[in-house]
């Protein structure tokens, strides 16, 4: 996954659309003025949700990108200004596709995708669709498994929640088609997923001089793997705990302090009702710790 440039991009479009290989993904499960109706219903490929009864018009579809519709510029700030950057809510502009197979296939291949069966043997829907699960997949996946996931797609490009163009180019040097058979690992980080965004959104609503500089994706992700490794579960703790280890250090919950709090932990004393007794100069304590203090 890289940014792209987005002049590039726009330049490159008019070409894409006279060839007939520029599509858009859109879920409009939650923008109604978004579903397909009459003639467009057949005219676009509709991607068959396998745990849902949908009706046609209520179903994700892949659209050709029209030379007749507004400039491409004008599509692109179009999407722009309907991605509000949510990281909790869905959006209904998924990407732009670029691919040189049929439209029909693929639609199928990505409706086959949406249906996958974890290493317990659960039937899962996996929604890599969702930008805010799609920018998650390059470092979750190996090579050869988002090749197959995506299959007849060359080039995935969508808008991220700060407004700006990334790109996915899943094939090195071999295409890849079938399914991708995630891991328990694997899953267990797409499982994270959304626990991620809600920590990533609390991270951002911080002031300024709060945040670093660049987002430290792989930080917060390994913090919620170590709240979990110390009994801290549901969302809200995780999110204290993740932001902690942000405002103070990766390693905090290692201080002894920490360990001490972290041991007390049962139904009655949560990770929030617990550091909210801590005092400045233990805070002032964990956040100059090190490992190997």
């Amino acid at each position: 996954m890289r940014c792209i440039d987005e002049a590039e991009f726009v330049a490159a479009a008019p070409k894409l659309i006279q060839e007939g290989c520029l599509y858009n993904l859109i879920d409009p499960g939650d923008a109604p003025e978004r579903r397909l109706t009459g003639k467009d219903i057949g005219q676009a490929g509709l991607v068959r949700n396998p745990f849902l009864a949908q009706k046609p018009s209520e179903r994700i579809y892949c659209q050709r990108v029209s030379d007749q519709a507004l400039d491409f510029l004008s599509q692109l700030e179009e999407e722009r200004s309907g991605n509000k950057g949510q990281l909790l809510e869905p959006v209904p502009f998924c990407g732009w596709i670029i691919s040189s197979h049929p439209l029909r296939t693929l639609a199928g291949y990505l409706s086959r995708q949406l249906y996958q069966e974890s290493p317990e043997g659960k039937k899962a829907l996996f929604r890599f669709y969702d930008p805010r699960v799609l920018r998650h997949l390059p470092g979750i996946l190996w090579p050869w498994q988002l090749s197959a996931l995506l299959g007849p797609v060359d080039r995935w490009i969508y808008l991220d929640n700060f407004g700006k163009l990334r790109e996915i180019a899943p094939h090195q040097e071999k295409r890849h088609y079938g399914a991708p058979r995630l891991t328990l690992e694997q899953w267990r980080a797409v499982r994270r997923i959304g626990l991620f965004n809600q920590c990533l959104e609390r991270y951002l609503a911080l002031p300024e001089e709060d945040r670093h500089e660049a987002v430290p994706f792989d930080v917060i992700d390994s913090l919620i793997v170590s709240a979990a490794q110390h009994r801290v579960t549901d969302s809200a703790n995780t999110v204290a705990f993740v932001l902690h280890g942000l405002a103070t250090n990766p390693q905090f919950y290692r201080h002894p302090i920490m360990q001490k709090l972290l041991a007390r932990l049962d139904d009655r004393a949560s990770y929030i009702s617990l550091t909210n007794q801590l005092a400045d100069e233990e805070w002032d304590a964990i956040s100059t710790y090190r490992e190997n203090d």
